[in-house]
């Protein structure tokens, strides 16, 4: 895995070690609990699908308390065409049995082909969402994304290019799954891999251009 360059941070990929890889099969709910939507697995792809104005949720069972990144080969099924999302640091409100504490990061969504990311909390309400409309991403297109959050900084990449970084400096969630969030679409996922975060600081200063 390359160097990713972030703000301030440059995360080392040749010491972020393997956690999790995985090509789904028959037997995914091993590893991945369903906990919203419809969930299968077919011709090499988990596919999700989620027909409501709300997410689906697929998350790793395992709970993560320190830095980690998810990479994923990804694509809209026809004729949905919007919301590639995935969650990081996520967790599970039971009293509304809905999606809790958790930041949302995707392409194609917030009702106008938007890509960036969301805070959901567990409280009720956003706590931020940050978009922009630079991205555009072609349905159906299969996509190589990695997504995922250091203390508060979250990061998503796609075929190799960052596409939006965030950074929360306070109440920043550090604990949680990591998964696919299909809101209102069809998705389907192959090429799993989790990566535990290795990085190091890096002040940029500007030199004088004059």
């Amino acid at each position: 895995m390359k160097d990713i360059q972030l703000l301030h941070k440059k995360i080392i990929g040749a010491k972020s070690k393997v956690l999790y890889r995985y090509s789904p099969d028959e037997n995914w709910q091993k590893d991945w609990q369903a906990m919203a939507g419809e969930w299968k697995c077919e011709n090499g792809y988990l596919v999700g699908k989620e027909a409501g104005n709300k997410g689906g949720i697929l998350w790793y069972k395992e709970v993560f308390d320190k830095p980690v990144m998810m990479s994923f080969t990804a694509a809209t099924v026809a004729p949905a065409t919007r919301d590639v999302n995935a969650v990081i640091c996520a967790d599970w409100n039971d009293e509304i049995n809905d999606l809790g504490d958790a930041y949302i990061c995707g392409l194609n969504g917030w009702f106008a082909d938007k890509a960036g990311f969301e805070k959901n909390l567990k409280s009720g309400g956003l706590g931020f969402r940050a978009l922009t409309a630079s991205y555009r991403y072609e349905p159906c297109k299969e996509v190589r994304m990695t997504v995922g959050a250091i203390n508060g900084h979250m990061f998503m990449i796609v075929d190799g290019e960052v596409v939006s970084e965030y950074i929360e400096y306070k109440n920043y969630l550090t604990r949680g799954h990591i998964g696919f969030s299909p809101y209102c679409t069809i998705l389907k996922i192959k090429d799993i891999e989790i990566r535990e975060i290795v990085y190091e600081e890096c002040h940029e200063t500007y030199e004088p251009e004059f």
